[in-house]
């Protein structure tokens, strides 16, 4: 009979308990809530006044500069720069090759590809071309630039006005979408 008595004082404590923290338990605040469950979106890493120098095999392949740089792993990986940047690109014998800049470049670290804003400038020195525009992108993988918002390129034999553009990285071969201007073309 004492085991009885034992265990209906155990259900007794358990059913007590049980309704101590059904009636103890409120409603769900949803700032509460949000604030546990927030992404924390604030930079990993925040560099100010960046000087990067990248070499392959043993050589100087560009310079990046920038006054400020952020890289975010959440929500997803990418590496901002607000205040722009600018890079120097050199050959094989370190002479300047090329530049790029912008106001500002957002790369996303999963697929390689950085969009470029605000006075794009890119300049081939070699080939002597210059392209201009107020938005880009490069794929770093496959070594490409596009653009589709107007465009100013410029050679020594031409200024061309586009609607966009798709290029090599080294502006070495490009095609032009949607031209405007005057065209003259020679008697056949």
């Amino acid at each position: 009979m004492k085991t009885n008595k034992n265990a209906h004082n155990i259900l007794l404590v358990c059913l007590f308990a049980m309704v101590v923290m059904l009636f103890s338990c409120r409603e769900n605040d949803i700032k509460q809530v949000n604030k546990i469950t927030k992404i924390d979106k604030s930079p990993s890493l925040a560099v100010q006044t960046l000087k990067q120098d990248y070499v392959e095999n043993g050589k100087l392949v560009y310079t990046m500069s920038s006054p400020e740089m952020q890289k975010y792993d959440q929500p997803e990986q990418k590496t901002v720069f607000p205040h722009g940047f600018s890079a120097i690109f050199y050959d094989s014998v370190q002479h300047q090759k090329g530049t790029v800049r912008a106001d500002f470049a957002l790369q996303h670290d999963a697929t390689g590809i950085v969009e470029l804003k605000g006075n794009v400038i890119i300049v081939n020195y070699e080939a002597k071309t210059r392209i201009e525009t107020e938005k880009m992108y490069w794929n770093q993988k496959l070594k490409t630039t596009w653009g589709d918002v107007a465009v100013r390129i410029i050679t020594p034999e031409k200024v061309v006005n586009a609607g966009g553009f798709t290029a090599t990285q080294d502006l070495s071969r490009y095609t032009i979408l949607r031209p405007t201007g005057t065209f003259y073309v020679k008697e056949f």
